[in-house]
């Protein structure tokens, strides 16, 4: 990488660096010309130790459109330099032993730099500390830590947390706009004069109903910091909001059904001709 060793970076609007604690090495992988692989993989590769932290991070950053070693692994299976490329991030990984001489798996740091959209880099380091269950930033050894990276422990946990908070904060922004919503459709399910035909109002308090409880379940995944968990909600609470509301008119196929609606005659549409309109 081009950045200097030293460099930390939290909630940039280009990029992220951050220092990574390496607490397992396996998975054990393949790099074949260049190319992550799976150790099952037929042809013949240099092995490579992935980590922990790494494979976490592969699986979920999403479809990749290439994952390739931008420093081949050679003797030492946890030295090694890749990069992750998907429709929305780059992310740029080094592994490096702190100390140690690299004799143990936790000897091993992971220095990632990450560019993209910022809410979804925040939302990705967010996953990876859900997933892995610990936090990344904390050291073996804090000494050779703050050595080899140059930045104290304290600086470490402020940039990732500063990454965390603008995630959380994000979330709960989605939140709070599915709420607002939540409030606007309630109160137009009351009003009388916005019914389409044939409106199943008992439908639609059911459906509001329905939203409240995926926009708590969606507040307690925020808390449980399970962010897709609380996408999925949110998506849920979305569908049945559009089915409450009486100015969107059409709640489902069953209400299509029962309203008996035929399909449009595109033979018996006027024609409007806009062009000589224009002209005259």
């Amino acid at each position: 990488m081009s950045d200097n060793k030293s460099t930390l970076i939290g909630s940039h609007p280009e990029r992220s660096i951050l220092w990574m604690q390496v607490k397992k090495g396996p998975p054990q992988m393949k790099c074949i010309d260049g190319l992550l692989r799976p150790n099952e993989y037929p042809e013949k590769g240099n092995k490579v130790l992935i980590g922990d932290v790494v494979s976490t991070l592969i699986k979920i950053s999403g479809p990749h459109d290439s994952i390739q070693f931008t420093t081949q692994p050679s003797f030492d299976e946890q030295r090694w330099s890749l990069e992750i490329i998907s429709s929305e991030l780059v992310i740029n990984i080094d592994s490096l032993p702190y100390w140690g001489f690299g004799l143990f798996s936790s000897c091993y740091v992971n220095k990632v730099r990450l560019e993209g959209s910022l809410i979804k880099r925040a939302k990705l380091i967010f996953d990876l500390v859900a997933a892995l269950g610990r936090n990344p930033w904390e050291p073996k050894f804090t000494f050779f830590w703050e050595k080899a990276t140059k930045n104290k422990s304290e600086q470490h946990r402020n940039v990732w947390l500063e990454l965390l908070n603008f995630a959380k904060k994000g979330m709960e922004e989605e939140i709070e706009e599915i709420n607002s919503r939540y409030l606007i459709v309630e109160k137009n399910s009351k009003e009388t004069k916005l019914f389409p035909p044939d409106w199943n109002q008992e439908n639609s308090k059911m459906n509001l109903k329905e939203v409240k409880k995926h926009i708590e379940i969606a507040k307690q995944a925020l808390h449980d910091q399970n962010a897709v968990g609380l996408k999925r909600a949110l998506d849920r609470a979305e569908a049945k909001l559009i089915e409450a509301d009486p100015l969107v008119g059409l709640q489902n196929e069953e209400l299509l059904q029962n309203q008996n609606l035929k399909t449009l005659d595109i033979e018996n549409i006027p024609f409007i001709d806009l062009v000589n309109d224009d002209e005259e």
